[in-house]
This record gives structure tokens, C-alpha cells and sequence, in this order.
């Protein structure tokens, strides 16, 4: 699995399948649904649109599409690393019955066959890995989607930032980031994390790392984020300060566009809190490239996880209980 992280750089540099009339795609309204690792792709185009659009993105993780969002005949980007994820279908299905306008990101499955039965849209990323392992092509995907949508040169952007990854792990494992991640596994080791962001970005990449750290190194991990944590959780540090100082770490993840009020909650939680339970500020050296900033992030959890995989001594591939899940939700 570390190698393919390793990749992560080359794969937004690799060139994508794209559909013959991907670039006549319009919306002034956009749905994007799809599930965990595919799903990430989704809160990435919400991010980057946020930057150059006022259009509406909605990014739904489940099934259906509620009548509401029906009503306002969005465009609807379908992701599914496989093509056959369960939720994304049934969404798909329920787009086509109302007869909205689709276009779908895949390896293949059914997205891409449905995609090709209808006339629609799509862009096609290379198979054979698991979902989360794709992040690189989706995140690519999405860069294509919102540059043909609104006149931004994304693509470009990402595949800059691929350089910039690939320079970061040019000693692989004797890379200073490859480092930083064992250390920080080393400090998680078996105990629970507590993700926090302070802005889209860091929410974003808190949620990667949540997941990343739930699938590769099979241990708990839950999000949260600044300012909201602040009106609730940091209470909760106080009922059994033995526990919270054993059992848990508090992750701070940071980005140089800080609300000047976030970063002064960041600062006052650290002091409330440090003796409370063990904390951790990370934050990339990129300072300037929004893209640049959540691959490099996205890179270190990813690094973190299969490092805190080996220090739990669990198989960061395995994801059995996902596998008996499924097919107990087909009986």
C-alpha cells in the first residue's frame, strides 16, 4: 500500500478516457453523489468551485435525492471508483426516472455502461485498485469537470502539484514526509483520533485522513471543526481525564488562510487543552496553491495510516468486514 501512495503524484499527471463531448457539459445548479473514497472527489470539486463560482454544488452521501433537489433540476455528477457502488447507483436510477441531465466519473461497472447506453458524458480512470488508493485520478477527474464547466486551468494546477508531491517523496521512505508520518503514527499508536479543521480545506482533508486511518490501520478516528467543536466538545475532555489523556490524541490540521478568529481558537485550545490530552499542529509547507495544499495533506494521512497499519500490525489492504457487508445488504 505504500506504493501506491508513493504514486499519488503520478497519477493526477496520468492522462484520463474522456467522452467526445465532455467539454459541452453546462449547469447552473450541480449534485455530486458518491461514497467514501470515490465521495472525496466530490467535497474536492465543492472546494475547488467555492474558489471561481457562485453556482449551487450540493454533494449528497447516500441514495436518494430528496423531491427539493429534484425540483431545482441540478445536473448530476455521478462517482463511483468501481461503478457499482450501491448508494451511487440508486441515485443514478432516480436521476434518469426524473429525467435529469447526468454524467458520470469511473473505471468502468455499470456507471460507464449506463453512461454509454444513455449518450451521456463520462470520464474513465484506470482500474484495478481500491477506491481510496484512486484519489489521485479522481481528484484529476474533478479538475477536468470543473475546467470544462467554468474556463479554470485546474488540470494544469493538479498535475503542478503532482510535481511538487513526487519532489516531497523523491527518498521514498527515507523522505522527510514519509518520516513526519511515522512519528505521528508512532504518537497515534492505539489511540483514538480526534481530526479537527479550520477551514473548507482542512474539513476536507480531516475527513480523508478520519477514513484513511477507519480503513488502512482499522483504528477509530472522528472528526470535528473549529469554531463548532468549541460551543460542545471541548467539554468533553473533562469527565474522565485519565482516559482522554491515555486514549486519545487531538490532531490540529492548519492552513495559512485561517480566519484570524480560527486561528485564535486553535492557539486557546492548545492551551486549554494541552494537559488534557496529547496534541498534534500539522500544517504543509505549501502555503500558496489550493491544490497543492490538500495533495500534501492528503498524502501525509495517507503515509500516517499504512504507518499506524504497521505499528497495529494489521493488513492495510484488507477490508473484509467492507466485502461481508455487502453481501449481507444483497440478501
Amino acid at each position: 500500500m505504500v506504493n501506491v501512495a508513493f504514486d499519488l503524484g503520478d497519477q493526477v499527471k496520468e492522462d484520463l478516457e474522456f467522452s467526445s463531448n465532455i467539454n459541452l457539459i453546462e449547469y447552473d445548479s450541480l449534485l455530486v453523489m458518491g461514497m467514501g473514497g470515490s465521495g472525496v472527489a466530490g467535497d474536492v470539486l465543492s472546494l475547488l468551485s467555492s474558489e471561481v463560482s457562485s453556482k449551487n454544488i450540493i454533494v449528497r452521501k447516500t441514495y436518494s435525492i430528496p423531491k427539493k433537489l429534484t425540483e431545482l433540476r441540478p445536473f448530476c455528477l455521478f462517482i463511483s471508483y468501481s461503478g457499482n457502488t450501491e448508494e451511487t447507483i440508486s441515485g443514478l436510477e432516480e436521476a434518469i426516472k426524473n429525467e435529469l441531465d447526468w454524467a458520470v466519473i469511473s473505471s468502468g461497472g455499470k456507471l460507464i455502461d449506463q453512461a454509454l447506453e444513455h449518450n451521456k458524458e463520462y470520464i474513465k480512470i484506470p482500474k484495478g485498485l481500491q477506491p481510496r488508493a484512486a484519489f489521485g485520478y479522481l481528484t484529476q477527474a474533478v479538475c477536468k469537470f470543473i475546467d470544462q464547466a467554468e474556463g479554470t486551468d485546474y488540470l494544469n494546477e493538479v498535475r503542478k502539484a503532482g510535481d511538487y508531491l513526487n519532489e516531497l517523496i523523491n527518498q521514498k521512505t527515507d523522505s522527510e514526509i514519509f518520516i513526519q508520518a511515522k512519528n505521528i503514527a508512532q504518537q497515534i499508536n492505539k489511540k483514538t483520533s480526534i481530526i479537527y479543521g479550520g477551514t473548507l480545506l482542512t474539513e476536507l482533508v480531516a475527513s480523508r485522513w478520519k477514513t484513511q486511518i477507519n480503513e488502512n490501520a482499522k483504528s477509530k478516528a472522528y472528526v470535528g471543526s473549529m469554531p463548532e467543536v468549541h460551543h460542545n466538545e471541548i467539554l468533553s475532555w473533562d469527565a474522565d481525564l485519565k482516559s482522554s489523556k491515555t486514549d486519545f490524541v487531538l490532531i490540529f490540521l492548519r492552513d495559512n488562510t485561517e480566519h484570524s478568529q480560527i486561528i485564535k481558537r486553535f492557539d486557546l485550545s492548545k492551551k486549554l487543552l494541552s494537559e488534557k490530552v496529547d496534541i498534534l499542529n500539522i500544517e504543509p509547507k505549501a502555503s500558496e496553491s489550493t491544490l497543492s495544499k490538500v495533495m500534501e495533506l492528503v498524502l501525509l494521512g495517507d503515509l500516517v495510516s499504512i504507518s499506524l497499519a504497521e505499528e497495529l500490525n494489521v493488513i492495510p489492504e484488507d477490508i473484509e468486514v467492507i466485502e461481508n457487508l455487502k453481501k449481507l445488504l444483497e440478501d
